[in-house]
């Protein structure tokens, strides 16, 4: 649903929003309409608080634990305790939520879902976005997003709208395995090292990725991590130079059968991502980057069949993994050209220059 109304700053409550919960507003896009005259600006955020830890997240705690096999004092640690956070949180459904660009507010006409997040598209004039727009970077214009309460006061969080125009160059990247070590075909480590350990950018990545964005490229990072690590990704995106850019990440709930696939995305819902992105700019090309220890190959190789003209590269890392064999690949990457496909065990096996046309 589009809401294009501005209301006026006015005395009865914009929203339900209580001041002991925290929202968190993930990057986003900017698209412009079918006329041409305008954008569309996609919100989505998440709300939730703390509070006692209910009997279903008690058990994720202990399951958790069992599944990691560590010291106790581990689960302890400072670190722990901030990693889980997000997970034994109260998701808070039910609030309207109220956005800020520049003096301008708009109430989502859609309340925040069972699990907290809270998602809708603003439809605004080019004249009222232009005064608005700030340079991320040299190639780069985003716009500054804000959650009010229920005066119309911003909460100062300044959420990412990215500005992607209908013509230019689009990186889809996943992030487990491609851009930081995570280890996802053992589950335990995997495990250990999204929760007790620090996360570990990818030698190099952040890097060529910086060098694409100085050519123009725009960003977008779809993986299988569960919202709740968000805040988490952004600080090690922040601390290790990645472009900023949109990110398209997975919903989890307890009933999801529980930790078994925590972080472990269906291929459907990563692929309805994907192609969502290529129809929604059919004159973009797009490079795509991913790792052989899931299904990025499969995935890669379907979306550029149903979308030859759009996908102009694709770049996979090879992890030493069960199913790294000839014949995965030919099935994977079947009708695609020559030289579309490029495996790569570091960041310095690729072109710091854009794929040419």
């Amino acid at each position: 649903m589009v809401l294009s109304r501005v209301l006026p700053r006015r005395t009865d409550s914009l929203t339900n929003l209580q001041a002991d919960e925290q929202v968190v507003l993930f990057p986003t896009i900017g698209y412009r309409s079918a006329d041409g005259r305008g954008w569309h600006v996609q919100v989505h955020g998440d709300v939730f608080s703390q509070g006692p830890i209910g009997l279903g997240k008690r058990f994720l705690l202990k399951l958790l634990q069992r599944l990691i096999k560590a010291p106790a004092d581990a689960f302890q640690s400072e670190l722990f305790r901030y990693r889980v956070q997000r997970f034994l949180a109260k998701d808070e459904a039910g609030k309207q939520m109220a956005v800020k660009l520049g003096e301008n507010i708009y109430v989502l006409p859609k309340r925040s879902r069972k699990n907290g997040h809270f998602l809708g598209t603003l439809r605004l004039d080019e004249q009222h976005l232009l005064p608005l727009v700030m340079a991320a970077s040299p190639t780069q214009l985003q716009l500054a997003l804000d959650v009010c309460n229920a005066q119309g006061d911003g909460l100062g969080l300044h959420g990412q709208v990215h500005l992607i125009e209908p013509e230019g160059v689009s990186v889809i990247s996943d992030i487990d395995d491609t851009l930081k070590h995570s280890n996802v075909i053992c589950r335990r480590t995997l495990l250990t090292n999204t929760f007790l350990k620090e996360f570990e950018p990818i030698v190099g990545m952040a890097q060529l990725f910086q060098a694409w964005e100085a050519q123009g490229a725009a960003f977008h990072y779809v993986s299988s991590c569960p919202w709740q690590l968000y805040q988490h990704l952004q600080a090690l995106f922040g601390a290790s130079g990645f472009p900023g850019g949109s990110f398209h990440l997975r919903a989890f709930r307890l009933r999801d059968h529980l930790l078994r696939k925590l972080l472990l995305m269906r291929r459907s819902g990563k692929a309805v991502v994907i192609h969502s992105l290529l129809k929604l700019f059919p004159k973009r090309r797009f490079i795509l980057v991913g790792d052989n220890v899931e299904a990025d190959p499969e995935i890669y190789g379907a979306a550029a069949r149903h979308f030859p003209d759009q996908v102009q590269q694709i770049y996979i890392r090879s992890l030493s993994v069960p199913r790294h064999d000839p014949a995965r690949y030919a099935a994977a990457f079947r009708g695609l050209r020559p030289g579309m496909v490029r495996m790569f065990t570091s960041a310095s096996d690729i072109a710091h220059e854009l794929p040419p046309r």
